[in-house]
């Protein structure tokens, strides 16, 4: 699986202790951002007239097809892994999936800054 990383980092799911999707962040797509989807996501599915479980069932399915056949991951467009990113938050916030579990959860990674960017210059002779 390839990890994306945009300005600010990334956002990698694990399930069942492989990494499933990995998503960039930078100033305008942090996390809080696809926080807001997956509520919005959420609530849609209740407006239209979805019970609880049947979209827990409907989510888990759609990241297990995902973890195990179904698109190639190296394939999968920034729209796919977007969505995937939503369900994940979604399963998360319904206690369905961990989201700081052993073998699955959110691992979020800042971007490294590099020594010349933190204010050491190179020596000039």
């Amino acid at each position: 699986m390839t990890i994306y990383n945009r300005k600010n980092g990334s956002i990698n799911c694990f399930y069942k202790g492989k990494m499933i999707n990995s998503v960039g962040t930078d100033e305008f797509y942090s996390i809080d951002y696809y926080k807001y989807a997956a509520n919005r996501l959420l609530i849609e599915g209740m407006t239209e007239g979805y019970k609880m479980n049947d979209l827990k069932h409907q989510f888990l399915n759609s990241i297990k097809r995902f973890r195990y056949k179904g698109i190639k991951k190296e394939d999968a467009t920034i729209n796919n892994r977007e969505t995937i990113l939503c369900i994940f938050l979604i399963l998360c916030k319904l206690k369905v999936i961990d989201e700081d579990g052993n073998t699955e959860g959110l691992l979020l990674c800042p971007r490294r800054k590099s020594k010349r960017a933190i204010g050491t210059r190179p020596h000039q002779s």
